[in-house]
């Protein structure tokens, strides 16, 4: 199937679900499933609630669709959709943890050879379960950070932090990690 295709079959698959067909949302929501549980298992504690997210997430695509303009990139419009619903859902039901403010916090992100080497002994799936030991607001800032790539300053305003408290979430997250993987591998 041709990329051009493909593309029209999503723009239909879309204007069915702006248009509330059952059978478009059903076809969107075995598009976007792996995506979407992806992005809600790294901002989870567990798998159940990665489902409660996702649940919540294309609720909220459904009724949000219609706000979604074909100039933009969808699967970007999608994954934001999905990532603030994740971080809205930990609001809610309170398993952030308040931030506290933070000043000039080192920055010392660069993996050494031995702990990339560490690093390539875990799987993706064992690297999941290490992320999802991370505390909460730790765990988002490293997940905006690392792999939405979001800036700093986007994600202070995103889970009402000051830039420095990302920061430090950032580093704080990374030698946990790394504590966890060399726990692991020993």
């Amino acid at each position: 199937m041709s990329k051009h295709s493909t593309e029209d079959q999503l723009k239909a698959v879309i204007a069915g679900c702006k248009a509330g067909k059952r059978r478009a949302q059903h076809q969107f929501f075995k598009l976007f499933f792996g995506t979407a549980m992806s992005i809600c298992m790294r901002y989870a504690k567990d798998r159940e609630e990665a489902e409660d997210m996702l649940n919540e997430g294309f609720l909220k695509v459904f009724t949000q669709i219609g706000k979604y303009e074909e100039s933009g990139s969808f699967d970007a419009w999608f994954k934001k959709v999905i990532i603030n619903t994740a971080i809205d859902y930990q609001r809610k039901y309170k398993t952030l943890t308040p931030s506290t403010s933070l000043d000039e916090l080192p920055e010392n992100f660069q993996p050494s050879p031995t702990e990339n080497e560490a690093l390539a002994k875990i799987g993706t799936d064992e690297l999941l379960e290490l992320i999802q030991q991370l505390p909460p607001t730790s765990r988002n800032v490293f997940n905006l950070y690392v792999f939405e790539e979001y800036p700093h300053a986007e994600i202070a305003k995103m889970l009402n932090m000051k830039e420095g408290t990302s920061h430090w979430h950032l580093n704080f997250a990374r030698n946990k990690l790394k504590e966890l993987i060399t726990e692991r591998n020993h």
